[in-house]
């Protein structure tokens, strides 16, 4: 029976959808620009192709990279884990690595491919506008592909780390990303948006482009806005564990926050019950342990004073033959 690796699962959606990028700013050069399709007809699917063995080879099969052969290894494509405790923590590092280098090789492979379709297109075409169009599709397919391949392998991973997590006691030495980036991302989607309505516009003036610039200056401020108002309301969240106060509040408007909130009140409530009871628990037990060992002196006490009495009793009867 064939083994399938278990990186297969989260390699091959990444490269069905870096195909649909591709695509996409191909579509968009062609439709828009007047260069040449011979050059895009074969050097596209050949970088594409090259790229597609390199992603199978070094993150499906894991050939030159630790991390891929340690999951494929501990694995199964069924997301079944063996190994021992320190087998496991080593596979859930391993994730973590995986998902980091993945998009950031993504990224850096995208980067390459759109420096030399921008430097063929600046030595064989003059038309500033050409290569101005070839750039930012290039880099708003880029940024799609990069996208994808953060946010799926996170979420393709997660029924996995949370079986680790549960399998092993403590995890140590792994440096975790931030949602803060995540929220960045998510906000620069309008930015690319109106940068596609402004490419698809024909002809470019100077109108065009102020309406493009507003249009984009609106997008930040608002995907700004949205990212500071979420943020804000996990940071609360975040910082509920250092409060004292039992009663915890939020100042969101969002229900599912607010129950969360209010979720961590009684939570909290019930720990604050739970502790006074225990320190109720730890008073009695030291009282009645302050009560036992008085209990316990008196009664050795006691024994000592049996014995010098026997002691006492014994002299007596002998000093009393003695004087018969």
């Amino acid at each position: 029976m064939i083994k399938i690796p278990y990186t297969f699962k989260i390699i091959f959606p990444v490269i069905g959808w870096g195909a649909l990028c591709v695509f996409f700013s191909y579509t968009l050069v062609l439709t828009v620009t007047n260069i040449d399709e011979e050059f895009l007809f074969y050097g596209t699917p050949l970088y594409f192709g090259f790229l597609l063995l390199f992603f199978l080879l070094r993150y499906g099969f894991g050939f030159f990279y630790k991390e891929a052969r340690i999951l494929n290894k501990s694995i199964s494509y069924q997301q079944e884990i063996k190994g021992s405790q320190e087998e496991i923590k080593e596979t859930l590092k391993a994730l973590v690595a995986f998902c980091k280098n993945l998009y950031s090789f993504s990224f850096a492979s995208g980067l390459i491919f759109i420096s030399m379709a921008v430097l063929f297109i600046a030595l064989n075409y003059g038309n500033l506008k050409d290569f101005l169009i070839v750039l930012i599709s290039s880099l708003v397919g880029l940024f799609f592909f990069v996208t994808f391949s953060m946010f799926f392998s996170q979420q393709a991973v997660f029924p996995v780390i949370k079986k680790c997590r549960e399998m092993i006691s403590q995890e140590e030495d792994i440096v975790l990303s931030s949602v803060k980036s995540k929220f960045y991302l998510l906000f620069l989607f309008p930015f690319f948006s109106v940068l596609i309505v402004m490419i698809c516009v024909y002809p470019v003036d100077y109108k065009t482009i102020i309406l493009a610039l507003i249009g984009v200056i609106m997008a930040l401020i608002v995907g700004r806005v949205i990212y500071s108002y979420i943020y804000r309301s996990f940071s609360e969240i975040e910082r509920f564990g250092r409060k004292a106060n039992a009663n915890f509040i939020i100042g969101s408007l969002d229900k599912e926050f607010v129950e969360l909130a209010s979720n961590f009140s009684k939570l909290s409530q019930e720990m604050n019950l739970l502790k006074k009871q225990s320190d109720k628990t730890e008073k009695e037990m030291k009282k009645r342990m302050e009560e036992l060992e008085k209990f316990f002196d008196l009664t050795i006490d006691r024994e000592n004073k049996m014995v010098d009495l026997k002691k006492e009793i014994t002299k007596l009867k002998e000093c009393t033959k003695k004087q018969s």
